[in-house]
């Protein structure tokens, strides 16, 4: 009988919680430079964003070499930390870098003849940087990066819980 509840769930949470973690990686960085003025070669930034990659080769299973759970087992199937059905089994998949980052090519421009950077024609050229939303994305990955942190405690809750029966 091969038992996955409670792990699968700290499994699939963790995935979760390094997912809202490069997210807020990108988000901070964005913020960081939506005011950034073109370097001397005339480069603008360019916001990013994570994108996720093609998931139908990526094997989740790291998650006993991340969380170093170490159990005495009377049968391999007994809190299985193997591949999981349909993966590759490919240990460098980690949710870390199931993300791809991605420029988001644009630019504003804003009009402001006093500034030392500006053009001939009084044009500063920005990031296309919404500092708004950026704010937005940080609160919603935020908020998603405690949902599973909570949903983290009451799984381990759970399995404490099993242990004293």
């Amino acid at each position: 009988m091969e038992t996955q509840g409670i792990l699968a769930a700290m499994r699939s949470t963790y995935g979760g919680i390094s997912s809202q973690m490069k997210r807020l990686e990108v988000i901070s960085e964005n913020i960081a430079n939506a005011e950034a003025l073109p370097d001397k070669n005339g480069k603008l930034y360019q916001r990013k964003v994570a994108l996720l990659k093609d998931r139908s080769n990526v094997n989740d299973s790291n998650f006993g070499q991340k969380m170093t759970l170490k159990m005495n087992r009377s049968s391999d199937k007994h809190l299985g930390m193997g591949a999981t059905p349909g993966s590759s089994g490919n240990p460098s998949a980690t949710p870390q870098n199931m993300y791809d980052v991605v420029e988001v090519k644009g630019e504003k421009v804003i009009h402001d003849p006093t500034h030392p950077r500006a053009d001939e024609n009084g044009y500063v050229k920005m990031p296309n940087v919404n500092a708004i939303e950026e704010m937005v994305d940080l609160m919603a990955t935020s908020r998603a990066y405690e949902a599973n942190i909570s949903v983290l405690t009451a799984a381990k809750s759970m399995a404490k819980k099993t242990f004293e029966i």
